[in-house]
């Protein structure tokens, strides 16, 4: 027994540590972890290094991943952004898994696959990777674009039916071997009477509990009820025939309302990441490579196939519910790839013998081709569709739906704002009161939508396309207003705005000074670092309270403002450079030198020492006095003073290492 115990641990062991491996190399790659775990899978399994001759040996503690990862999904699945965005989730994407599924249930039924097996994996094909889509359209900024939007609602109702295909797998399999109605009716009925005390037990009894165990202030007692939640719903769902994982989901649906919510969730998360990789491991392990390395061929264009016929269903009827095309077939191009959902459902059927190994191997092959295209196709599809109606002569997909109603303003002297974020709609709600004429452009559909409602002039239109700035009359503004907090978005800008207009003044608002000299040399007439503003009120505000003359406090300020923030710029850096930005290297900061008695810079003036491109010597400190560099130019620098440099982050390094040794 001691000997089992002892393989499997040294067998997990080296299956999560390959993985670790792996998961550091595809991340720099920019490829989705699950298929680092698919790869281990793969490698380890029988139809690999044989590792693992029976993955029966991981799969009932894999499977608990999988029932983990319901039990948060179900968590996060928020029935208010259901209705929200119930005219994407239910019209578009009830009709998306309908036509999908009906496609791709023919080309099953014609390869010679049995109905009942066709209807499940045509169901699973036609979902699409939440984890990996909404991942990207995150961290390239797109989610609250239009197209982002479809693809979350349509993902979202893609959630429902994954709950629903992972119930008729057992339930397929039950009926394949005693069918009968009267099975089928109290499976039913039964489903019903625990989908009820689900709702009155997460509805009244679990808060009470949960709320009894917090005040024992335990993490230890909120992780373990968080398990025996899970476990629970699991094993009561599983007892009338149905499968674990809609128990874990309909747990977590009931308790996502609840304040217990986020404590649950991150109590879970751990658990779910460790055995959710060992699930995707076992699905690995189901892929066959001496097959792989015969039928690749087939198998690449079997997975370029389920790509292009997904983007085309899914664009086309997007479109003909009334989206632009620009919408439509960049949220199909999205939502091409297939779904981790459809691997839960290839290991259930296999274990429920609804389909081959051999089967669920060249499912789950097209399914990882499709999902390594995903990163490419969400980043560049919009770039792909424009090069195509380019290549057609015509215009773009955004400047055909684009044409809106700005190009009929004539306005003249009017204040352009580009953005209506928080600073945006500052800058608005002065100037209405002042009866200064504004036009707003916006890319962010539901802000748009609530602006215009409250009458605000506002357009969509992405601001930093020449077109569409010559739309909203930039050429006749009085001031362009760039409020922006992306630097390189609004350097763009304003070259196109001076392109427009030369004299037409720009102001951009920026979070910090890192950009400050690369929008200045753009072209902008100001540029307002919120930092430095509110480092500068609460200078104002500290002197006004030490009684230091008004008149004074307003010419201190100014004549910050008059050179541009100089005298606040660079700082000394802690023992992190987080406050610097994003660009940390391209910050400026300050950093004192102790010239020791051996030091190149010793014996030499300042006017003599060259020190790299962009460092500056703000001042010296020689034993108490602090000298001005001005004065002292010809002054021989000796050891024990102290040089106060300032410049960037990737040259002072460079600044100290010359005054130390030349």
């Amino acid at each position: 027994m001691h000997g089992d115990t002892s393989s499997i641990l040294m067998l997990v062991l080296l299956l999560l540590g390959t993985s670790i491996v792996l998961i550091t190399l595809f991340y720099r790659l920019r490829i989705a972890s699950l298929m680092a775990f698919v790869l281990t899978g793969a490698l380890f399994g029988p139809n690999g290094l044989a590792l693992v001759e029976d993955p029966e040996q991981l799969s009932a503690i894999a499977e608990l991943g999988l029932t983990f990862l319901l039990f948060i999904l179900g968590l996060e699945f928020s029935l208010p952004r259901v209705i929200a965005l119930r005219s994407t989730v239910f019209k578009l994407g009830s009709i998306q898994v309908l036509a999908c599924s009906l496609v791709f249930f023919l080309a099953l039924r014609f390869f010679g696959l049995p109905s009942y097996v066709a209807i499940i994996l045509a169901g699973g094909l036609s979902l699409s990777s939440t984890a990996i889509v909404s991942g990207e359209l995150s961290n390239l900024g797109l989610l609250k674009t239009r197209h982002g939007e479809i693809a979350i609602g349509i993902l979202l109702f893609q959630d429902l039916v994954a709950v629903l295909l992972l119930i008729a797998v057992p339930l397929v399999s039950n009926q394949m071997v005693s069918f009968s109605f009267q099975g089928i009716l109290l499976t039913v009925a039964e489903g019903i009477g625990l989908l009820i005390a689900f709702f009155l037990a997460g509805r009244y009894l679990l808060p009470f509990l949960l709320q009894e165990i917090s005040t024992q202030k335990s993490d230890q007692l909120l992780v373990l009820s968080a398990l025996v939640i899970v476990l629970l719903s699991s094993m009561l769902t599983s007892s009338i025939g149905l499968s674990m994982e809609l128990g874990a989901f309909l747990a977590g649906m009931m308790l996502g309302d609840t304040r217990f919510r986020h404590q649950l969730e991150a109590d879970i998360r751990p658990f779910r990441d460790l055995l959710l990789g060992l699930f995707f491991i076992t699905i690995g392990m189901l892929v066959d490579l001496r097959a792989l390395a015969t039928f690749w061929p087939y198998l690449l264009i079997a997975g370029l196939m389920l790509v292009l016929i997904k983007a085309l269903l899914i664009s086309g009827i997007i479109r003909l519910l009334g989206e632009s095309w620009h919408s439509a077939v960049t949220a199909g191009l999205s939502l091409a790839q297939g779904s981790e959902f459809l691997f839960a459902l290839l290991a259930l059927s296999v274990r429920n013998s609804l389909v081959t190994e051999s089967i669920a191997s060249n499912f789950i092959t097209v399914i990882i081709i499709s999902m390594m295209l995903t990163p490419i196709l969400i980043k560049h599809g919009p770039n792909i569709v424009n090069f195509a109606y380019l290549r057609m002569g015509r215009k773009t997909l955004e400047e055909t739906e684009e044409e809106f109603s700005v190009l009929e303003q004539s306005k003249k002297n009017h204040i352009l704002i580009l953005g209506f974020g928080r600073v945006g709609q500052t800058v608005a709600r002065f100037l209405r009161p002042l009866n200064i004429d504004y036009l707003v452009l916006e890319t962010d559909s539901v802000r748009i939508l609530e602006a215009s409602a409250a009458d605000e002039p506002i357009f969509y239109g992405d601001s930093s396309r020449l077109d569409i700035l010559k739309a909203a009359s930039a050429a006749d503004a009085r001031i362009i207003v760039v409020t922006f907090d992306d630097a390189e978005l609004a350097t763009k800008i304003v070259e196109h705005a001076k392109q427009i207009n030369s004299d037409v003044p720009v102001l951009v608002r920026t979070r910090d000074d890192s950009n400050l000299e690369q929008l200045l040399a753009s072209g902008a007439d100001e540029v307002i670092p919120e930092t430095h503003e509110a480092s500068l009120t609460l200078v104002s505000h500290l002197l006004l309270m030490v009684d230091y003359p008004t008149r004074m406090i307003h010419s201190i300020i100014d004549k910050a403002r008059r050179d541009r923030y100089k005298m606040m710029t660079g700082f000394y850096h802690g023992e992190r450079l987080g406050f610097l930005g994003k660009e940390k290297n391209r910050s400026n900061i300050i950093h004192a030198v102790r010239l020791p008695e051996h030091a190149f810079a010793c014996g030499k003036t300042l006017q003599s020492l060259t020190l790299p491109l962009d460092i500056t010597i703000l001042k010296i400190h020689r034993d108490i006095l602090v000298m001005s560099i001005e004065d002292n130019q010809e002054m021989a620098l000796q050891p024990g003073d102290v040089i106060v440099l300032r410049g960037m982050a990737d040259q002072i390094d460079l600044g100290e290492s010359y005054l130390l040794r030349g």
